[in-house]
């Protein structure tokens, strides 16, 4: 009895620590891209439409569907959401996907990140972090758009994306 107990209460201790997670809640997709982007359902009829640097809310079922069946808008360069032009902003999705682990975030470009790269404090190490952090054409052209907005005035560094993106200000 004292065991079943004890049993019973460790049960609803892992319940309660456990969301409710269902493949049929609707979940925020961001798109990094400036333009209109979109893909064919994969587990119903119809089309998927992204504004541009929109967000489109998903069935979490569907977006592990385009996940797994290699969209690039997702799973980005490398199938781990590396450098994707949509993020899921949903983190229990990310991590079922492998997108990211406890010490591992997933590789995705922001406004914060773009901050963080240009507070490098030397050219070489700042040019090493936009190799490796801006690759996809909607990455470049997102920099870009961020020093903009971001009232970016650093002339070598600017200089330097404008370069490697192909893209002006």
């Amino acid at each position: 009895m004292a065991e079943s107990t004890q049993e019973n209460k460790a049960e609803t201790t892992r319940a309660k620590k456990q969301p409710d997670i269902r493949m049929d809640d609707k979940i925020p997709v961001k798109s990094l891209a400036p333009w209109p982007t979109g893909a064919a359902r994969k587990t119903s009829m119809g089309d998927i439409n992204m504004p541009a640097k929109g967000i489109v809310y998903i069935t979490r079922e569907e977006v592990i569907a385009q996940a797994q069946s290699g969209n690039r808008l997702l799973s980005g360069t490398d199938g781990y959401g590396s450098h994707s032009t949509w993020y899921i902003d949903d983190e229990y999705t990310r991590k079922d996907l492998g997108f990211e682990s406890a010490g591992k975030p997933q590789k995705f470009l922001t406004m914060d990140k773009v901050k963080v790269i240009f507070a490098e404090s030397t050219q070489t190490k700042f040019e090493k972090a936009i190799r490796d952090n801006v690759v996809t054409r909607a990455e470049k052209v997102f920099l870009m758009d961020s020093i903009k907005t971001l009232n970016i005035n650093d002339y070598a560094k600017i200089k330097f994306c404008t370069d490697y993106t192909g893209n002006k200000i």
